[in-house]
């Protein structure tokens, strides 16, 4: 019988914004994009950056999708690794920031499984 694996529960993180711009998340501080969903409530294409840090930073990119059909649906496999500063006390959670294009209000969800 094998033994048994530690699996860490995952984590969704959600913004949205009217307009193109930033979004920052709270998020575990290190952990692998499993997949991410983009959509604009005015139709049309989106476009959504993943960052270590604010885009007035030197955005520092961990994934990116170009121009796509809303709404914008992919899974990662295996996830996109990222690692940010810690923002609370415990030190277990921090801030990722999303760069988003598209029309109306433009909705983001994470889903992400924490590595620490």
């Amino acid at each position: 019988m094998a033994g048994a694996t530690n699996k860490k529960t995952w984590v969704r993180v959600v913004g949205s914004r009217t307009g193109n711009g930033e979004i920052s998340v709270s998020a575990p501080i290190r952990g692998w994009v499993r997949r991410a969903r983009c959509s604009a409530a005015g139709g049309g294409n989106v476009t959504l950056t993943v960052g270590e840090t604010s885009a007035g930073a030197a955005f520092a990119i961990v994934l990116a999708y170009g121009a796509t059909a809303t709404p914008l649906d992919e899974e990662e496999d295996p996830g996109i690794f990222y690692q940010v500063a810690p923002t609370d006390t415990a030190g277990s959670q921090g801030t990722i920031f999303l760069d988003v294009t598209g029309a109306g209000v433009i909705s983001v969800q994470l889903d992400i499984e924490p590595a620490n």
